[in-house]
């Protein structure tokens, strides 16, 4: 039903991932994993999320999978959103899942999914690319017809209803994969506020959410590496084990803590690890290693040394006249331009400062291709 592995996407992301593939070939889901980062936004209860708003996925659809809304709404019916789907043909719906018999949160949780819906015949065409277990079963890719009587019963709340259109993609080629190295004052800020709620209940059961996304983006980012021949395959999916490994642990602490059990604390430990493991494990055609080339040839030293970490202070070609032409190399290359507060000593002498602050720029910018010193 869907080219690229269900299991990489989440339930917002799968149908927009299933109506490009119709468009664009079964492999243009991939684009959905280029950019890999952690940006964490606030969330509700004081808890920091990293789960994207709608408006992020309708951005990621036109920019990577060559789909822009053309019209969007609120529709309170069956009847209404029928009438718009006869406009269209196909539209990609959100609802609350707690209404949508197809899948496990039927009847027991109100979240938001999404599906594509089209009319055939008399009947009314669902497809649902979701592939998922839950504690109340399993959610797998399928269609359904449903009548016009079955699909109000679905909506007894109404709809989001998107019509996407099909825009001619600058390049059919998939982009290279690029890591943005995660802020570890924001890794820490991040943890804190999960592991200080007062209500460890409530942190642990979002946190596993937190995870189980990770988790999700990560394989995803994996597969594109795959597919562009830019990977090292072993190392990476023992990186996707681990993240395996911490969704468990982390929902294994949230049912402990349910029960009025202590909940184990290392999974706070374990996720700042996997968050810093990313950019060494992905480090293949990333932005470190478009820095480290940079460095590396304009200090004369081993691109090894730069990708160790080793200070730049600590090689004999090392001055303040090198520091000023890594920078203006490193803007020329990456097509930067670097806030001036940021170009201070401290954060211009080791990989791990450049890297943090060239993450700060657009990412538009940070994807170009780059070309080589010469």
């Amino acid at each position: 039903m869907i080219g690229v592995g269900a299991e990489q996407l989440d339930c917002m992301q799968v149908n927009l991932a299933l109506l490009a593939e119709r468009h664009h070939g079964v492999q243009r889901s991939l684009a959905l994993g280029a950019v890999l980062r952690f940006e964490p936004r606030e969330g509700d209860g004081g808890l920091p999320t990293i789960e994207p708003l709608q408006q992020d996925y309708l951005n990621a659809a036109e920019r990577w999978l060559g789909l822009r809304v053309v019209e969007c709404r609120d529709v309170g019916s069956a009847s209404e959103l029928l009438a718009l789907c006869d406009k269209h043909g196909c539209l990609y719906v959100v609802a609350d899942a707690f209404h949508l018999h197809w899948v496990p949160y039927f009847g027991h949780k109100h979240m938001e999914h999404s599906f594509l819906l089209e009319v055939r015949d008399e009947d009314v065409l669902i497809s649902d690319g979701y592939h998922n277990d839950t504690q109340w079963g399993p959610a797998r890719p399928g269609t359904w017809s449903l009548s016009a009587e079955q699909l109000a019963e679905a909506l007894p709340e109404g709809a989001r209803a998107f019509a996407l259109a099909p825009q001619v993609l600058p390049d059919d080629a998939l982009p290279e994969p690029l890591v943005l190295v995660a802020d570890p004052q924001c890794v820490s800020a991040y943890l804190r506020a999960y592991r200080e709620h007062p209500d460890q209940v409530e942190a642990l059961e979002r946190l596993t959410l937190e995870t189980w996304l990770m988790a999700r983006s990560r394989q995803l980012h994996a597969a594109l590496h795959h597919q562009v021949g830019a990977t090292d395959g072993e190392a990476i999916a023992e990186h996707l084990t681990q993240w395996r490994l911490l969704v468990e642990h982390t929902y294994l602490a949230y049912r402990r803590s349910l029960r009025g059990n202590s909940a184990p604390s290392v999974v706070f430990e374990r996720l700042a690890e996997l968050l810093v493991g990313d950019v060494r494990v992905f480090a293949v055609a990333t932005l470190r290693d478009r820095i480290a080339d940079v460095v590396a040839q304009v200090l004369d030293v081993a691109r090894a040394d730069i990708l160790a970490g080793t200070p730049f202070p600590s090689f004999a070609t090392f001055s303040s006249f090198r520091v000023v032409e890594i920078v203006e190399c490193l803007e020329d290359r990456l097509g930067v331009l670097f806030d001036p507060d940021d170009l201070v000593p401290e954060n211009l002498h080791c990989i791990d400062d450049l890297c943090r602050i060239a993450a700060r720029q657009p990412e538009e910018s940070l994807n170009e291709p780059v070309a080589q010193l010469d």
